[in-house]
């Protein structure tokens, strides 16, 4: 159920930042709220990497049709960005506020820049300009930067809503987790501690 949970408040994001940009006219560069919620599952440790990746697919669906591209460029995007994201956060440790909002930027920029690679592998028989495709990617840098300034509030919404789900079925609060770099010199590895966990 928690993967649904993180699809749900993606799809309601993604409404509501829409809605605010048009609502408001606002001309700057609206951040990735998925991009964020794709950095709160691989870093967080929330679900397993099938769970992971069914999220980050979902997302970029939901992306798609909101933004108009052709179906199936955004999700398979934010797929091969969520296996990247999910093969570095075996090796570095994302803790503390600032830590994760700089991973949700990261995770927005190589979503930019697989999306970039893809449109300009099929450019020729999408129609589209090699120059419009370099201006566009120009600006990853404000969409990212964009994603890092609310990555703070994404992060809290998705853990208010994870904890109201495990309050209403009784659960216990799951655990803080070491990251990998403690888990080195003390204890059992990360994977075997929790099946959640990717593997």
């Amino acid at each position: 159920m928690r993967p649904l949970i993180y699809i749900a408040l993606g799809w309601l994001l993604l409404a509501a930042v829409g809605a605010l940009g048009q609502t408001f006219g606002l001309t700057v560069m609206l951040p990735a709220t998925s991009a964020a919620l794709v950095s709160h599952v691989v870093f967080g440790r929330e679900l397993s990497l099938p769970s992971g990746l069914l999220v980050a697919v979902t997302l970029g669906y939901l992306e798609d049709m909101a933004q108009g591209t052709p179906i199936g460029l955004l999700s398979l995007a934010y797929g091969l960005s969520c296996c990247a994201l999910v093969w570095s956060s075996r090796r570095l440790a994302v803790e503390g506020p600032i830590a994760r909002a700089l991973a949700a930027g990261v995770a927005a920029a190589l979503i930019d820049l697989v999306t970039f690679a893809l449109l300009l592998g099929a450019r020729r028989r999408l129609g589209v300009e090699t120059e419009a495709l370099v201006a566009g990617l120009l600006q990853a840098r404000w969409h990212a930067l964009a994603t890092v300034l609310a990555a703070p509030g994404v992060f809290v919404l998705a853990e208010l809503a994870l904890g109201a789900w495990d309050r209403a079925f009784g659960r216990r609060p799951r655990p803080a987790r070491r990251s990998p770099l403690q888990t080195r010199n003390a204890g059992p590895p990360l994977e075997e501690s929790d099946p959640s966990d990717w593997t």
